[in-house]
């Protein structure tokens, strides 16, 4: 914030030499804010709530631009959106690019299980949509049983960036239309309403509550009102020291407490994320004043992290996911991923940020430094047009005539089917359109089911028949694949009691949820249904996941059930999931079939696809090998 220190009555001395905007207890508070979430997102993850690491940067953020807006709308007479937005494309796009572009060269270069699925992914990043592609796509970024992806945590950025087009022309609009006072009101009513629409979409769709700009942007908003009303003439001076102080261990220890309590994501979504936003704007108004909280976070480690902490948030999760250490790994290894972070993101401050940022790039006509960026994010997207490098296949894998496939299959389950769809053989056959409904963390079956001793009977999961019914009209699709192996999986608990597979009350709600799905993904009869038996999974996640018993169990009730009904076939996937004891095979040859047992990678989706694509062939009376 440029002029932060000397319009907000501060002491220069706790801002950074050299840099008097610079106010070197919100640094501290920004390295709090990344180590937060760093931790929620290792395997050990102390904090539950560290994800509200990532609310903390919205409302800095809203504090920080909007001061930036105000305080040029006062000195200059207006807004200047040009160099508004240039000065945040300097600020964020060369480490986002680097990042990019190493992303890109590791797709083509460094055989990956996964790497086909990351094109669209670098493109969203790179376009700052990842949150909408995450809502296109499905996800859940609390999902348990989630497919992993190095560009994901990208979503708040493609919010921030999207805040910073749409809000920079609102106040452009307002600023000099209304008075502060108004402008305030104004902005704690959209903040309000994007809480109630989190609020009203939460239960219906969880991921677009999280993820959609709209919901989300309260945060920010509310970073925005602080940013007025430190400005106004009683927030000067140290008139409010004392309360001040006060407010900030109160707001600081409330914090503290969020970040490590297992909060649940319903109470998060229903007001949760306004309350801690409103928490982080009253710290960040106390860090504004004097005390032992600002000195301690303005301890100059903490400053140094703070500083680079947009690198350390851009490079922990590919790092992270390059070491396993998100899922797995001692201690020692968590903390070198932590370690080798700060690493890449002090190299990636050093040698980009900072130099585009205050150097002589930052000289050159505009149209040059956009230019710049234009040719850098064409080289990043034109990489996602080479193929993707997979590891090599070290057994014979039959696929069938392109001409006798069908051109439109739907897939229907969870994120072992959405594992599928991502992995479809498009090189094999590229006039296939494969969609469908799959849903993260949701199974068929609706009676709630007890995971870890807690019965869990997640709303997003009950209009799922609604779902399906849209995509086969939608689709008219030739055959449908379909399969829930993961939350179908767990006990169920019917009137108080809990019911095991192989019990009367299990098997009945089982195979209830089956019908309907193959009802509804057949349209009665007319479209060929082909279910996925269960296989045999090797997942560290669930022990449950890991009974071959039960595994068996289920998957003689998918077969009865298919045997049953009209024009519905079984895909049997125990026949490369397991041994002749039932205890899971998890590779074929040196490649893996799932990247953690439960879902399947790219090697993995390539012996179910040419099962499955096989079997349908045949079916219709085709040869089944090229």
């Amino acid at each position: 914030m440029t002029t932060a220190a000397s319009d907000l009555g501060l002491d220069t001395e706790r801002t950074q030499p050299g840099r008097p905007g610079r106010i070197r207890s919100l640094d501290g508070l920004r390295a709090v804010a990344v180590l937060a979430v760093m931790l929620f997102h290792t395997a050990s993850a102390p904090l539950a709530g560290g994800y509200l690491g990532v609310d903390l940067f919205f409302v800095l953020s809203g504090f920080l631009i909007a001061g930036i807006l105000l305080d040029e709308s006062r000195t200059s007479g207006g807004i200047s959106l040009g160099d508004f937005w240039l000065r945040r494309a300097r600020r964020l796009a060369p480490a986002l690019l680097v990042l990019l572009v190493a992303i890109s060269v590791a797709r083509i270069a460094v055989p990956h299980a996964d790497a086909g699925t990351w094109r669209p992914e670098i493109l969203a990043a790179l376009t700052y949509t990842t949150n909408w592609y995450q809502i296109a796509s499905g996800s859940d970024y609390f999902a348990q049983f989630a497919l992993q992806s190095p560009l994901l945590h990208t979503w708040s950025l493609a919010i921030e960036e999207q805040f910073y087009l749409a809000f920079a022309v609102l106040m452009v609009l307002l600023c000099t239309r209304l008075t502060r006072r108004r402008l305030m009101q104004v902005l704690i009513v959209l903040a309000l309403v994007s809480a109630g629409w989190m609020a009203l979409r939460a239960g219906s769709d969880p991921a677009w509550a999280y993820y959609s700009t709209g919901t989300r942007v309260q945060a920010l908003l509310v970073g925005a009102v602080l940013a007025i009303a430190v400005r106004s003439p009683l927030s000067s001076g140290d008139i409010h020291s004392r309360a001040r102080r006060t407010a900030g261990w109160v707001s600081g220890s409330a914090i503290l407490v969020a970040l490590a309590a297992p909060i649940p994501n319903a109470v998060m979504l229903r007001g949760g994320f306004l309350i801690v936003a409103v928490l982080a704007s009253v710290l960040i108004w106390a860090l504004l004043g004097s005390g032992v909280l600002t000195t301690v976070l303005s301890w100059r480690p903490l400053v140094a992290l703070g500083v680079i902490s947009y690198g350390v948030y851009l490079w922990h999760w590919p790092i992270f996911l390059m070491l396993g250490t998100d899922r797995e790994g001692s201690l020692a290894m968590q903390f070198w991923a932590i370690v080798l972070t700060v690493a890449v993101a002090s190299l990636s401050y050093v040698l980009v940020e900072k130099p585009l940022r205050i150097g002589r790039f930052t000289e050159w006509p505009a149209h040059r430094q956009w230019g710049v960026y234009a040719i850098a994010a064409a080289v990043v997207a034109a990489s996602t047009l080479l193929p993707a490098r997979t590891p090599a296949s070290d057994s014979q894998i039959t696929w069938p005539q392109a001409s006798e496939v069908p051109q439109r299959i739907m897939v229907g389950g969870d994120s072992t089917v959405l594992a599928l769809w991502k992995h479809f053989p498009h090189d094999e056959y590229p006039d296939a359109v494969v969609d469908g409904p799959l849903s993260l963390g949701c199974g068929i079956v609706d009676v709630p089911y007890v995971r870890q001793a807690v019965v869990q009977d997640p709303e997003k999961c009950k209009n799922w028949r609604d779902v399906w019914r849209q995509k086969v009209a939608e689709m008219s699709p030739d055959v449908a694949v379909i399969g829930s192996t993961v939350w179908d999986s767990f006990d169920r608990s019917i009137a108080g009691a809990t019911y095991a597979p192989g019990t009367a009350e299990f098997d009945r709600a089982f195979l209830d949820g089956f019908r309907q799905a193959i009802d509804i993904a057949g349209s009665s009869g007319r479209i060929p249904v082909y279910v996925m038996g269960q296989p045999c999974m090797a997942g560290e996640v669930d022990e449950i996941l890991n009974d071959p018993q039960r595994s068996a169990k289920i998957d003689a009730l998918i077969r009865s059930e298919v045997s049953a009904m009209p024009n519905t076939h079984f895909i049997d996937t125990r026949a490369f999931t397991c041994t002749s004891d039932g205890t899971a095979v998890d590779a074929a040859g040196a490649e893996p079939l799932r990247e953690d047992g439960v879902h399947w990678g790219q090697h993995g989706a390539d012996v179910f696809w040419s099962t499955a694509l096989s079997q349908i062939v045949a079916d219709r009376g085709g040869t089944t090998g090229e």
